[in-house]
């Protein structure tokens, strides 16, 4: 059970490093944009970038739970970066499609 709690943790690390990779790349891509494609995004990355903070805590959060919650953590951690990942996911095509 320890093992397979280590390994989900690793997982949900790179989880967070690509999420947070994709949004830098995402705010380069568009830096050089027209002025309201900017303004939008501006305005997106900065959402994103604020519940990516959110996450990060939900991943401290579950690196420090104990076994008994750990579970229910890891589950709101789950539904938080899927959520967060359609937000980028979304930000991203509405930006190649402008």
């Amino acid at each position: 059970m320890e093992q397979n709690r280590k390994n989900y943790q690793e997982k949900a690390h790179k989880i967070l490093d690509d999420i947070f990779n994709g949004i830098d790349n995402l705010e380069n891509n568009f830096k050089d944009s027209s002025k309201e494609i900017n303004s939008s995004m501006d305005d997106t990355i900065r959402q994103m970038k604020a519940e990516g903070e959110k996450l990060k805590g939900k991943f401290k959060e579950m690196c420090d739970a104990n076994s008994d919650s750990w579970e229910d953590i890891r589950n709101g951690f789950e539904k938080a970066a899927n959520s967060l990942h359609d937000a980028f996911t979304s930000a991203r095509n509405n930006y190649k499609h402008k």
